[in-house]
């Protein structure tokens, strides 16, 4: 494995210590890019999507349950909650979840959670940080690493074929 792959998955990976414990990532979830609890049962029971899709949508539902209205989140994280419908636009069907493992801010299946939840956060461009979140400033701190090592792979690999 080269050292390029190493690093980026050290990178995507970051210090649980870094978690406040505020429990708003669990409170406040989205799905797929915003997509409505419609959206994402139809996935979960589809057969035409990819595997991988329909087993993410079905590991989602089987955690998270959805909140009756936009409102309700809103309760929770008000500000988190606007940013997330600002970045989707007005025309999105977004729908919020929460946890139903999550019981005083703490997990009450931690030590068996599900790999979607060991892996969340993910440092990513689409990555929506709680703007009080512990991993936001590293989070993004890694993704522009993680940028930068693709854009010099690419550039190797565009001289290697020139």
């Amino acid at each position: 494995m080269s050292d390029a792959v190493k690093r980026v998955q050290e990178l995507l990976k970051l210090p649980q210590h870094m978690c406040k414990m505020c429990g708003i990532c669990c409170r406040i979830a989205i799905f797929k890019g915003g997509l409505s609890y419609e959206e994402v049962l139809k996935l979960a029971n589809s057969n035409t999507e990819k595997p991988s899709q329909i087993e993410g949508a079905r590991d989602f539902l089987s955690i998270f349950m959805p909140y009756n209205s936009v409102e309700e989140a809103k309760k929770i994280a008000p500000e988190f909650v606007d940013q997330l419908l600002k970045a989707f636009g007005k025309e999105a069907k977004t729908s919020f979840f929460y946890c139903k493992y999550l019981k005083d801010n703490r997990c009450l299946i931690h030590e068996d959670r599900p790999h979607l939840c060991r892996m969340y956060p993910i440092p990513h461009e689409k990555t929506f940080y709680n703007p009080e979140c512990g991993f936001k400033e590293q989070g993004k701190k890694n993704w522009e690493e993680i940028e930068n090592i693709i854009r010099e792979l690419e550039a190797k690999q565009n001289s290697a074929n020139s």
